[in-house]
């Protein structure tokens, strides 16, 4: 599985780039096309409610112990401390023909590597 090189990895960056959210785990981006959402501690959120932003700054420097993707339905990266975030990638919730991209980096480096892109 794609997503499974970032288990044991940190968040380190949560960007939002206009109408979507990119996460930084170990120089890679798991790009967030369709809304996020997730719960940490007791506060369950989801964007772009408010608060939500605020909520998923919480994130940064927690380990992904696990990740998950559901074909046409979802995809879950899920931390230490019983947090997740997730990405719809139901059709319903597109809000164009992509859900979600991971970009991998080359291992070692933090270069993006492109060509090794996935796409939901």
């Amino acid at each position: 599985m794609p997503l499974g090189r970032l288990v044991g990895h940190d968040l380190d960056m949560v960007s939002f780039v206009r109408d979507y959210v990119e996460l930084r785990i170990d120089y890679c981006i798991v790009r967030a096309l369709t809304d996020p959402s997730g719960r940490i501690g007791d506060a369950g959120w989801r964007l772009p409610e408010h608060g939500a932003a605020d909520i998923l700054r919480r994130y940064i420097g927690l380990t992904v112990i696990a990740t998950e993707v559901v074909e046409d339905d979802h995809l879950s990266l899920h931390f230490e401390g019983d947090a997740h975030i997730d990405v719809s990638l139901r059709p319903n919730d597109r809000v164009g023909p992509e859900a979600a991209h991971f970009v991998p980096s080359f291992p070692g480096t933090d270069r993006l590597d492109l060509a090794a892109m996935w796409v939901w």
